[in-house]
């Protein structure tokens, strides 16, 4: 796979620092000048995200870890954009139910200890 700019940004896990494969890097979705790609790590299995935006101006990155594999980046990259009124129902919804969330993380920290 030619990522022409991008290669010298996409040889290293940001994590352990491991070489990625060539071919662990994939293309996920093109749109416009918008470019997914996602890479798993051979060394220590941490996914990556890489959202490349090529412009006149010269080539934005950004880069994401984790744990999503690449399936998952498909099954991503084709769902539908989260709604306002999602967003804010979640938020409602966090912020109502805050101290139970809480609990239950502190108890599954606890069960994870």
């Amino acid at each position: 796979m030619n990522l022409g700019p991008m290669l010298p940004l996409m040889t290293h896990c940001p994590m352990c620092k491991a070489l990625y494969a060539a071919e662990s890097v994939k293309l996920i979705c093109e749109k416009a000048n918008v470019k997914l790609y996602h890479s798993t790590c051979h060394s220590c299995s941490h996914g990556l995200f890489y959202y490349v935006l090529q412009s006149e101006g010269g080539v934005s990155a950004v880069g994401l870890i984790t744990d999503a594999v690449g399936s998952d980046a498909l099954r991503l990259a084709e769902a539908l954009p989260v709604s306002s009124d999602e967003c804010i129902s979640a938020h409602r919804i966090v912020s109502d139910q805050s101290q139970d969330l809480c609990q239950n993380l502190l108890d599954i920290r606890e069960k994870l200890a």
